[in-house]
């Protein structure tokens, strides 16, 4: 029997105009014949993240599989919204929230699973430095770990973003290697940042060299490439956001990123339904 997952990316519900929008998409929501619910990141801001994924939760209830993206960590320090993330997931009835930093890897059958990582772009990508520019980088309204690493200099930001994509990375290779072990072969993963060039678009164009550095994983994306070649048999399926740009970029044969549609203030998009 066939079944399927939503998929919802940027929802920005902090973002939805007064009471009656956020109430009809819950409402839409709850309506969703599927079988489970993706969100690839930017679901609100750390003051909000609890109470957003207290709403979600409540209006699906069934398996919700997500991930955290910048914004989720907006006025807080990182280390204080994955505290408040737990505690949620740890609140509603078992296995309805699943961060998947958390998780490992879920197995939704025989041969395919689901495993993500927040992930984060690592600086690495078009022309690294300063000439563009992101709220996540300052205070007050900024994520603190990269406020504080740009106040002791850019040099330093760029090191912290290498490292959290490099964490995603090492986190994503690890669960696919033990997912393997097991017989799975079909591989669902979500992250928040794309990990090519080609598949971070705006308005239809890869992203500008000098934004690049900024909504691009490449770190995670050379670390698929190197799967996709050892596991020739297997199929991974990416699913990102960030961007908000439709975009769907074939890497290998066996290596597709899909990186969905968003827009601030407007009701969040349900994307083609995934089956398994």
């Amino acid at each position: 029997m066939t079944r399927t997952l939503d998929w919802i990316t940027d929802p920005h519900l902090d973002h939805l105009v007064g009471a009656p929008m956020l109430l009809d998409f819950v409402k839409r929501l709850a309506d969703r014949s599927s079988d489970g619910l993706i969100v690839t990141g930017d679901i609100a801001e750390s003051r909000t993240i609890y109470q957003f994924l207290e709403i979600l939760s409540g209006a699906y209830r069934r398996p919700i599989y997500f991930v955290l993206g910048n914004h989720d960590y907006y006025g807080d320090w990182m280390h204080e919204t994955h505290e408040k993330v737990r505690r949620i997931c740890q609140e509603v009835p078992p296995g309805i929230l699943n961060w998947m930093p958390d998780k490992g890897f879920i197995r939704l059958n025989k041969k395919t699973a689901i495993l993500g990582h927040d992930g984060f772009y690592d600086g690495q990508e078009g022309q690294p430095g300063m000439a563009f520019s992101l709220t996540d980088f300052y205070m007050p309204s900024g994520i603190r770990d990269l406020a504080q690493a740009m106040s002791r200099g850019s040099s330093h930001l760029f090191a912290k973003l290498l490292e959290l994509g490099t964490n995603s990375a090492v986190y994503i290779r690890s669960q696919v290697e033990r997912a393997h072990r097991q017989g799975i072969r079909r591989f669902i993963i979500i992250t928040h940042v794309p990990p090519f060039l080609e598949a971070s678009r705006f308005r239809g164009k890869p992203s500008d060299p000098a934004a690049a550095p900024f909504y691009v994983n490449k770190v995670l994306g050379e670390a698929l490439l190197e799967l996709a070649e050892e596991f020739p048999k297997c199929s991974f399926e990416v699913f990102a956001g960030h961007t908000h740009g439709n975009c769907t970029y074939e890497a290998r044969k066996n290596l597709v990123v899909r990186v969905g549609n968003a827009r601030y203030e407007h009701l969040p998009q349900f994307q083609t339904p995934i089956e398994y």
